[in-house]
Formats: C-alpha cells, structure tokens, sequence
C-alpha cells in the first residue's frame, strides 16, 4: 500500500516549493521502489541528468566502480534528496557536490533520489568471511562493554534504511568507513547526533568488519 505525505522542499533559489511526493509506508519496499506514475516525466528528465552529470562517479546505473563514490543505486529517495539539499546548502561540505547541487532544483533533486531508488542495489564480493560475521555481531548488537549503540536500531534488519536514514546493504566498505571517520572528526555535520556518538564510540577493527558485512548484504 502506499501513503501519499506532502513535503515542503526548499530550494536554494526559491524559499518554498510544495510538492506531493508518494512513499511506500513499510520500509522493505523502499528498496527497488517502483516510480510513483505521477513522478514518471520528471524521473524520465533525472535518468537524464544521471548519465551527464552523475555517472562519471556514481557510475551506470548507479553502480560506482570507485569505492571513493557511494553506490546509488537503490538508496532511498528522501536520504538522497536531503544529501543533495544539504551540500546545496553547505551542510555538507564538497565543492564538488556542492556545485552540482545548487544546479539542480528542488524536483530535480528528489526526481534523482526516486531514479536512483528504482535501480538494483549492488554487492560488495566479501573475501573474509569471519570479520564479516564479527561485523554482523556488532551490528546487531554493537558493544554493551563500550556502550556502542547497535546499528540495526536505526537502519533497521537488512541494513535498507529508512525514508531519513540511509541504505547501507551493499555499499562500498571503504566508503562507509571514510563517512563513519568524518563524522568522528567532526568533518561531516549535516545528520544525526547518534552517528557522532556511534563514531566516537566504534572501533577501528568493529568498524571494518561491520562495513566489510554491510557491502557483502544484498
């Protein structure tokens, strides 16, 4: 079933745009979301946008072969919008991402996060076996001896995400491992305080074996 919500998108050349967007209300289907007909010309209009001015990164299809470069493909619609809306906005600081943002208008971002949310996630091949389960364990149930939060309460079983958080089932380990260092840092700003926490409180080795577990989840 689906549950239509009315979202109020700010651009950063016009203060208000109203848009109805159409979500899927149970979290597994935000995986390989079908595209809400209503959005099907505006989507049509990103998968353009996509391919001139996102491939050369993020790859066809949004499959990125850098692990440098997130994956997209299959990243939920609202997490990609509010990235895009916050490096527009210098939440979240790339020069690179930050130019290509104030490009894109309001529709133009969430028609890119509903194209990329329609394409078949990917998978990292795992290669050692027994810190991906060392992983599983501490996402499932982090670390009651360091008070590390497990990240399944957030992400969720299968590591899908939700409409704010984003998918990491199939995401680059190494990519997961540079955001989970900025946000130590204090380098990336732009999302929740429990990712500072989490980061201050996660390993080196608990942190590579839950990405090597993560880009192994189909």
């Amino acid at each position: 079933m689906f549950t239509l919500l009315r979202f109020t998108l700010r651009t950063c050349t016009r203060p208000l745009l109203a848009l109805h967007v159409l979500f899927f209300s149970s979290m597994s289907a935000w995986a390989q979301a079908a595209v809400p007909p209503m959005w099907a010309a505006q989507v049509a209009a990103a998968e353009a946008i996509a391919q001139q001015r996102c491939a050369v990164c993020h790859g066809d299809q949004g499959q990125s072969v850098a692990p440098d470069f997130p994956r997209l493909a299959g990243q939920n619609a609202s997490y990609l919008f509010k990235q895009l809306k916050d490096f527009s906005e210098g939440k979240r600081k790339s020069t690179v991402m930050g130019d290509k943002a104030q490009a894109l208008t309001a529709e133009q971002m969430y028609a890119l996060g509903l194209y990329y949310q329609s394409l078949t996630p990917s998978v990292t091949l795992v290669t050692d076996a027994q810190l991906a389960q060392v992983g599983q364990f501490v996402y499932d149930r982090g670390n009651p001896h360091t008070a590390l939060p497990a990240c399944v309460t957030c992400h969720g079983t299968g590591a899908r995400g939700t409409a704010e958080l984003p998918r990491l089932a199939g995401q680059h380990p190494q990519y997961l491992i540079k955001q989970v260092m900025a946000f130590r840092s204090g380098e990336r700003a732009n999302d929740n305080t429990i990712m500072h926490l989490v980061a201050s409180r996660v390993s080196d080795m608990e942190l590579q074996a839950v990405a090597t577990y993560l880009g192994g989840l189909k």
